[in-house]
């Protein structure tokens, strides 16, 4: 039980007749009077303070969230009582997630139910668990509150965005993916299937002229073509040290309550939501989609496989993943790849790239399997070192972090446009872009049947 501030104000007539006591000794029994009066008073506003029973609070949220995303949580409360309560809410969610609102008040009114809205954001993939929910009420007359604490135990686990899968499938539905920055990929005059005739145009391929068509119509007619389908996409997840490092979040995925420190995710969080995404892409677009997962050696791998069964496979399988504080062995992963791969395939390899001899010695690698596979190097841009290299000299400090940083970008160009020379397709985008990225390249390539 808790005194409120009411009762407080209530109290500070007191202190008036302790000050004139000297003058009017009188006062002192009034005091007195007027003292007791409001304890009485309070002690009716406890006892008419609804319990535990009277007041029903419940939360309601997805049993999975969403990997560096605000989730929605509402905690809904019902009061049963035939008055008007005044409540303070605090749920106790994961000390490890971002929010928006810790505190939240409001009043319910008699035989109603109020709902209370607010956003986690989790940074690490993992188990989580959600306790009680405390809840302090004011009585009728408003002078004493009692705190209740509901029991909400629940445990929650933090899956890679799948609320970016779900806003794919719902704009798929609607023919709406220009809203995510989706390119339409239905490119005709690329695949291998036929799919209707039209005609001619100044840029089209004269070999797709359909002569008997042509003859028919007395005008020239081509041949439209659609891609192909249940193509192998395989997805290579680098897990060693350098994933690890931290990116900043999206600014609209944010709390801003919060340091810029604790806003950010790790390299490897922001590859295994791109890898959810591609995987469920692939998946709709009818190919068979499988993995890797490796540092010094590999750790796991799912073999090319369709539907929705091998993506909630893949799913459970990256959700584990974690970064390994080694060297990667490209050789290895990719020796153990062309041991399981052998049919031609998309390689979508996440990875981090240091210096010039790192990529030399993926190019190596790369190169001795590019005559069987297209593979798709992906690095993220860190806009740390972009912030850096455009900051305003001010100091001896600033001169340093400033040339040290164009130094680390011009040395990245350069490692970048190595893998390039030996045919390897590059994407080195900041995060927020990373996602949409990927998936536009699959989207071109399968198009253009290059796969």
């Amino acid at each position: 039980m808790h005194i409120s501030k009411r009762f407080l104000l209530f109290l500070l007539p007191i202190s008036i007749t302790i000050a004139l006591y000297t003058i009017l000794p009188s006062l002192l029994y009034v005091g007195g009077a007027y003292l007791l009066l409001l304890i009485v008073v309070g002690i009716i506003d406890y006892v008419t303070n609804p319990s535990m029973k009277s007041v029903q609070v419940s939360r309601i949220m997805n049993n999975k969230f969403s990997l560096g995303v605000k989730n929605l949580v509402t905690l809904r409360i019902t009061n049963h009582t035939p008055y008007q309560l005044k409540l303070r809410v605090k749920d106790d969610y994961p000390s490890e997630f971002l929010y928006n609102d810790v505190i939240h008040d409001l009043q319910v009114p008699s035989s109603q139910h109020e709902n209370i809205f607010y956003h986690l954001t989790p940074l690490r993939r993992g188990i989580y668990h959600f306790r009680d929910i405390h809840v302090r009420c004011w009585g009728v007359l408003g002078l004493v509150v009692r705190q209740y604490k509901f029991p909400a135990q629940t445990e929650i686990k933090v899956y890679p965005n799948l609320q970016a899968v779900h806003q794919y499938e719902l704009l798929v539905k609607r023919g709406m993916l220009h809203r995510l920055g989706i390119k339409n990929s239905r490119l005709f005059g690329e695949g291998t299937e036929m799919e209707r005739l039209r005609e001619y145009l100044p840029d089209d391929d004269f070999r797709r002229i359909d002569w008997k068509a042509t003859a028919r119509h007395q005008k020239p007619i081509v041949r439209e073509f659609e891609t192909e389908r249940s193509q192998d996409v395989v997805i290579m997840l680098d897990t060693a040290r350098l994933m690890a490092s931290p990116i900043l979040l999206d600014s609209s995925n944010t709390i801003d309550t919060v340091t810029v420190s604790q806003k950010t995710m790790q390299k490897l969080d922001y590859a295994i939501n791109t890898t959810l995404m591609a995987a469920y892409v692939s998946m709709l677009k009818g190919d068979k989609v499988g993995m890797i997962a490796f540092s010094d050696t590999v750790h796991q791998h799912l073999s090319p496989k369709p539907g929705k069964k091998q993506f909630l496979t893949m799913l459970e399988t990256i959700f584990a993943l974690q970064v390994h504080p080694v060297e990667p062995d490209f050789e290895a992963a990719f020796s153990y790849l062309a041991s399981k791969q052998q049919k031609r395939a998309l390689i979508i390899l996440f990875t981090d790239i240091l210096d010039k001899d790192s990529a030399e010695g993926i190019a190596t690698y790369v190169s001795q399997y590019s005559k069987h596979h297209l593979v798709i190097c992906v690095t993220l841009t860190d806009s740390g070192i972009v912030e850096l290299t455009e900051q305003n000299i001010s100091n001896s400090k600033s001169v340093y972090q400033k040339a040290i940083a164009e130094r680390m970008l011009q040395e990245k160009h350069t490692t970048l446009e190595i893998l390039r020379r030996r045919g390897v397709i590059t994407i080195d985008v900041p995060a927020h872009q990373l996602t949409m990225s990927v998936v536009n390249k699959y989207l071109e390539l399968k198009a253009k049947s290059k796969i």
